[in-house]
């Protein structure tokens, strides 16, 4: 019982004397550095046939729900998930049918009870939003299409909030699934799953539009829900977990935080001087009257990665692979470039940040974060913003732009999406592949 989650990423730059806003420079070569991008990186598409080698629903809930030696009270020594989506097992038992993201987040028992109130208080869940990832949707998570975490708030008095309860559940714009990890005490162990749905546009002629799938319309209408499993129905799939949260495959898996530290770089927090200027930008898209995937719009500023990195830490999790140094990489970038986070053009510049950059690019790690706090094009994300907020107010005609598209071209290989500037074919693959494709990792 086990699955796919997400977690963080970032890459390399070069000092530049100034931080000159894009207007006041046409040239923006001088400043790119050896990690610059010579050609057009091209954004990847998420296969159509990605989920073609999954079972069907019903097979996959039968392997979801099939008893083992580990689980003797079986559902109701699993993991919470496996506990309520198996719930048809026990005699007179129904399985679950949620019909949207909250509908899930109650059956997972991560519900927000308070719209109006707090971070994992008053019954809420604790959650935290990232602007820049390195996880399964990498690719398309920005300041204005960020990753949503919900899960079980850490306790109070300290202890492990790693129970038999324990939930933590991700959210991405612009894909019909989402991520949980939930903790088995039976088998003592993290658990991964998928959970893919349906909505009405998944039958219509065409498809789903970018709205549909880029706006709160995802949250709703869900139907045939179906549970995958990591240990078996996503092995040796493009959605396999292990590679980030079973990098040595002897010992157990583990959640990922890479930016474990404050400030905690690309990730929305009012307490912070980064996260603020990326809660800047994502209001600027979404205004402040919109709920972002399963948090109410009333909420989001109250984001807090100090409570995610209180769970890992109080959970065990604190030792992160290739740790992303925060704090020293913030006061390096700032001392060059004065003007970041807000101007992240041209680049900046941290050997601190290099030295992690160096790690992933050996092939020892998967992609380490950015440097700077900002990911995005000014240019693009203006535009983006724009065509969001035309279509929040009913103004905007035809198909809506799609927001996630607002990369900064020339720091593309300091995100990890190309490889390092100039490498020989040999040290291409290790950089790219070797993080999937390595002895620690069960080859099987």
């Amino acid at each position: 019982m086990k699955s796919t989650w997400l977690v963080v990423a970032l890459t390399c730059a070069a000092l530049a004397p100034a931080c000159l806003p894009r207007s006041q420079t046409n040239d923006l070569s001088p400043w790119m550095g050896s990690g610059a991008a010579s050609f057009p990186v091209q954004a990847p598409s998420l296969p159509a046939d990605a989920f073609v080698t999954l079972k069907n629903p019903a097979d996959a809930h039968a392997e979801l729900c099939a008893a083992d030696s580990q689980h003797p009270h079986f559902p109701d020594d699993a993991d919470v998930i496996t506990r309520t989506f198996c719930a048809d097992v026990k005699p007179g038992g129904v399985m679950p049918t949620p019909h949207g993201l909250a509908d899930l987040l109650d059956q997972l028992g991560v519900g927000f009870k308070d719209p109006h109130g707090g971070n994992g208080t008053g019954g809420n869940p604790a959650f935290a939003i990232l602007g820049h990832s390195s996880a399964l949707t990498a690719r398309k998570v920005t300041s204005i299409a960020p990753t949503a975490f919900v899960f079980t708030p850490p306790p109070a008095d300290g202890s492990s909030p790693i129970g038999p309860d324990f939930v933590a559940v991700a959210y991405d714009p612009g894909e019909q699934f989402v991520e949980v990890a939930a903790f088995d005490p039976g088998g003592g162990d993290m658990n991964f799953y998928l959970v893919l749905f349906d909505q009405a546009c998944t039958y219509a002629q065409g498809g789903c539009t970018t709205a549909d799938l880029l706006t709160t319309r995802l949250v709703s209408g869900w139907s045939n829900v179906r549970v995958y499993e990591d240990s078996s129905a996503l092995g040796n799939t493009i959605f396999d977990c292990h590679v980030c949260h079973e990098p040595d495959n002897s010992v157990n898996h583990i959640l990922r935080m890479q930016e474990i530290e404050a400030p905690f770089t690309h990730w929305f927090s009012a307490k912070t001087k980064g996260g603020s200027a990326l809660l800047q930008d994502f209001h600027a898209a979404h205004g402040t009257n919109e709920d972002y995937g399963p948090i109410p719009a009333a909420l989001v500023d109250q984001s807090d990665p100090a409570l995610l990195a209180e769970v890992l830490k109080q959970g065990g999790y604190g030792n992160q692979p290739n740790a992303f140094p925060s704090a020293a990489i913030e006061m390096e970038i700032d001392t060059a470039c004065v003007g970041q986070p807000a101007v992240n053009v041209p680049m900046g510049k941290s050997p601190t940040w290099t030295t992690t950059y160096d790690n992933a690019v050996s092939g020892q790690f998967i992609a380490a974060p950015y440097h700077d706090v900002k990911i995005t094009d000014p240019e693009k994300l203006a535009d983006a913003s724009g065509a969001y907020r035309q279509w929040l107010a009913g103004e905007w005609r035809g198909e809506l732009l799609d927001t996630r598209d607002v990369f900064l071209d020339v720091g593309l290989r300091d995100m990890g999406f190309a490889p390092r500037e100039g490498l020989d074919g040999r040290a291409m693959l290790s950089q790219m592949c070797e993080q999937c494709h390595q002895s620690k990792l069960d080859m099987s």
